[in-house]
């Protein structure tokens, strides 16, 4: 009884996601997806800079407690490895999807842009 129950859900949702798939179909994705990569990268760019901000308080507290003979590698490893992370994400990115998405001109930090201050001119 509920074996003949459970496959009229299943053939019943399979017709319908048929139906819909068939009736619905339209390219509307590809807005959605644009929207949410703009929305991901200006999260990103604000995230980042708080990153920065709170590991340079870290940084400093951790030569504070090398002052002080409590030194802490674990921490400042995890630190720097977590600033790499952060910092070669759009590189990441743009590698996974095959794609710019991430442009120079959206990454407005020193490493990027530097050499645009006009002193290598």
């Amino acid at each position: 009884m509920l074996y003949v129950k459970l496959k009229k859900i299943i053939i019943f949702a399979l017709v319908a996601f048929l139906a819909s798939s068939i009736l619905f179909a339209t390219n509307s994705y590809a807005a959605l997806f644009e929207d949410l990569t703009s929305k991901g990268a200006e999260i990103f760019k604000g995230m980042r800079e708080i990153i920065y901000a709170v590991a340079g308080f870290g940084i400093v507290a951790i030569a504070i407690g090398g002052f002080f003979g409590n030194f802490n590698w674990k921490w400042l490893g995890a630190i720097i490895i977590g600033l790499m992370v952060i910092a070669l994400t759009a590189g990441i990115i743009n590698y996974m999807v095959e794609e710019t998405v991430i442009t120079p001109a959206m990454i407005t930090d020193t490493l990027i842009s530097g050499n645009d201050s006009g002193l290598a001119k």
